[in-house]
């Protein structure tokens, strides 16, 4: 085979351990439990024991996917709000639309497409985006373009994809891509290699062992069109640091108690019957045990049962990591928010402004990638771009504690101040928190502007 197809980038064999192990984290479920990293760590002499008992703790022990709840939460705020597109005289571009709609051939839009940039960006610390654009023979115009649907795409490559890549650092110190090698399973031992240069684009097949196939083609742009979405940036371009890579090992060290907690609970449940092995006896509901009156009373049969108390030094534990999940991921100000937490005012306020601040710089690294994106489409697409073109993430959450304010709100109210601006505030306030629907909230505040409002002894003023 091609030596250059099995160079990998020493930064690839020095993450791709970590890669899988994140993703398996993320994913969970049964190929978790039995992963050739062995997620559950096994006793000593555990296999050797009669019962497949590692098997069943692997089978019975339940896994709380804290990675997964965590990629979900930071999405869920990330984009509760849609982007903002603005494309000035290019707003009803067909070529434009067709790609927000479908940005992959495949029915996905645009906003569930950069969802999952953000969610595998924060398993693996990054991800690559490939713009790029096919060709049909006979195809020149940019009608013709359009009516064969003729148009950018997109396809997002994991870390795990991407065997190689290389920058180079121009005269003015910019860094530019110049290089990329992506590697795709087609079933069996049977793989597509794509290496993008500058100039042109090399596709190989193989079988495992020899290259079956190939194709060259000119690189129409002269660049090479990857972009590397960052969950957050290192010093090496082309690796990110993954948002899961501490709570995976939370994740991993729980699923473990858990299991230590099970084991406990089984056997505290289940008294081992200790006798000699010359005496007839079973133990369980309904049986009965007969001695002969002159057995030596050393030698008759009796139950061990295990106290138990460890649980409650295992169950510490795992609150004990529980906590640090939120402390590391910044979500106890939610869990709290939730009633499912306790914590202080103070402690509360700057949990939210953490998590304020984490979500922020996400969202402005969505904004830098899709601009990037967005330059390629319109490079391959021959398309000067509206001075007025903008894409605007949001990037201000005003987390705060809800239960709390409207507790606030409604001991203001209480106080009976004689002020009828003061309490139409207090309304509109109340209103922000309760109502999510942006039209319902609107015709509400205008309702509170314009009725008059009651007085510190419940007449309209």
């Amino acid at each position: 085979m091609n030596n250059d197809l099995e160079t990998r980038h020493p930064l690839y064999e020095h993450n791709i351990d970590r890669w899988t192990y994140y993703r398996a984290s993320f994913l969970g479920g049964f190929d978790y439990r039995n992963h050739s990293l062995g997620m559950l760590r096994k006793y000593l002499f555990e296999e050797d024991a009669p019962g497949n008992q590692y098997s069943n703790r692997l089978e019975y022990t339940a896994l709380d996917n804290m990675t997964k709840l965590t990629v979900d939460t930071y999405r869920s705020f990330l984009f509760r709000s849609t982007p903002v597109r603005t494309f000035g005289y290019l707003q009803y571009d067909l070529s434009i639309n067709r790609f927000i709609e479908d940005v992959d051939f495949a029915g996905k839009d645009l906003n569930d497409f950069m969802k999952e940039v953000n969610d595998l960006a924060t398993v693996y610390g990054s991800v690559w985006v490939l713009c790029t654009k096919g060709s049909v023979d006979g195809i020149v115009t940019k009608e013709q373009e359009v009516a064969a649907n003729l148009r950018p795409y997109l396809k997002m490559f994991t870390p795990e994809a991407v065997c190689d890549w290389r920058y180079e650092t121009a005269p003015n110190g910019a860094e530019t891509l110049t290089y990329i090698k992506t590697k795709e399973w087609r079933g069996e031992d049977q793989y597509k290699y794509i290496i993008w240069t500058l100039d042109e684009v090399y596709v190989y097949y193989t079988d495992g062992e020899d290259i079956v196939g190939s194709e060259q083609y000119e690189n129409a742009i002269g660049e090479v069109p990857f972009v590397c979405h960052y969950a957050n940036t290192t010093q090496n371009r082309g690796i990110g640091i993954s948002d899961i890579a501490d709570v995976a090992k939370l994740q991993q060290s729980i699923f473990n108690l858990l299991s230590e907690a099970e084991q406990s609970i089984r056997i505290s449940g289940h008294p081992t019957l200790v006798k000699p092995g010359d005496v007839s006896a079973m133990a369980g509901a309904g049986s009965v045990i007969n001695l002969d009156n002159s057995m030596d009373p050393n030698l008759r049969p009796y139950l061990l049962e295990p106290t138990g108390t460890n649980i409650e030094s295992i169950v510490s534990m795992i609150n004990i990591h529980v906590e640090s999940f939120l402390r590391s991921t910044h979500l106890g100000a939610i869990m709290a928010a939730r009633g499912l937490s306790t914590k202080s005012g103070v402690a509360l306020a700057t949990e939210f402004q953490q998590l304020n601040t984490r979500l922020g710089d996400k969202a402005a690294k969505m904004e830098q990638t899709e601009w990037a994106i967005w330059r390629l489409f319109f490079l391959w697409s021959d398309i000067t771009p509206d001075s007025d073109f903008n894409i605007e993430y949001q990037k201000s959450f005003d987390l705060r504690d809800e239960h709390a304010d409207l507790k606030l709100y409604g001991e203001a109210l209480e106080m009976g101040v004689n002020s009828p601006s003061f309490i139409r505030q207090l309304h509109k306030q109340i209103a922000k928190l309760v109502i999510t629907d942006g039209d319902i909230l609107d015709d509400i505040l205008s309702e509170i502007d314009s009725e008059t409002v009651g007085d510190s002894d419940g007449e309209s003023t």
